[in-house]
């Protein structure tokens, strides 16, 4: 809070943006095509389970799913935090980000209820009151019982993996416009290894995506995280504190 930037040609308040109520456009869209494909979840899933991938391949595409996941996200930050000193407090925008979407996903995980694709079981939502037989050992379950056995099974909708990835390659491509096309092709990968390794059906990842769209991306472009920072240290800790936000460095 108190060493902003240096003055410089980029120190400049930041102005409003279009940028994140267009982006919430596409967060609509990946909603609207979850409704499209949701017919199609049974046919596809079994289809891309049925390749049976294996080897280096399926070694490395695991690897790949894990972006937006714990290690990828404190590599990303360290590296951040060493090469990129002017952008460290972006990573408060991340983590807003990161953590409002976490606030969404879970309990929509656990309201919707809906089984694994190992269950074979695509049109069956539990919502809050319907139970399930996960297996012979753990019987009939809720999905909001954590805790009891039942593990993620009935956790499919939406896709956490898929919109943690999305959330990183929001922040990424905010902060670093060249690396776009890269961040949103991991986003893609991520989307596509979940359905591929059955861990997801179509509409989870879309549902995932567009939670994430939603949520991240007005969070992120608009330094909700550095700005709320500011908020709490001038109430609470220093009410003569110059807020960082206007001085930080783009």
């Amino acid at each position: 809070m108190h060493d902003p930037a240096p003055p410089s040609s980029t120190d400049s308040t930041p102005r409003p943006s279009r940028a994140p109520r267009l982006g919430a456009w596409w967060g609509v869209v990946c909603l609207l095509l979850a409704i499209g494909v949701f017919t199609w979840d049974g046919p596809i899933s079994d289809a891309t389970r049925s390749l049976n991938l294996g080897g280096d391949l399926r070694r490395e595409l695991e690897a790949f799913q894990q972006y937006g996941q714990g290690g990828a996200i404190l590599l990303v930050a360290l590296l951040i935090w060493m090469l990129d000193p002017p952008r460290r407090r972006r990573l408060l925008d991340y983590g807003l980000a990161l953590g409002a979407t976490a606030l969404v996903v879970v309990p929509m995980k656990m309201l919707c209820g809906r089984p694994r694709p190992k269950f074979e079981d695509p049109a069956w939502f539990l919502g809050p009151f319907g139970k399930y037989s996960v297996n012979e050992e753990v019987g009939l379950r809720y999905a909001w019982e954590v805790g009891s056995g039942i593990s993620s099974d009935l956790w499919s909708m939406p896709s956490s993996h898929t919109a943690y990835a999305v959330v990183m390659s929001v922040f990424l491509g905010t902060l670093y416009p060249r690396i776009r096309p890269l961040v949103i092709g991991l986003a893609l990968l991520v989307a596509a290894c979940r359905v591929l390794f059955g861990a997801h059906y179509p509409a989870d990842v879309l549902v995932g995506a567009g939670v994430a769209l939603l949520v991240a991306l007005p969070i992120v472009r608009s330094w909700r995280g550095v700005r709320l920072l500011d908020w709490i240290w001038v109430r609470v800790v220093d009410r003569n504190a110059k807020p960082a936000w206007p001085r930080t460095t783009r």
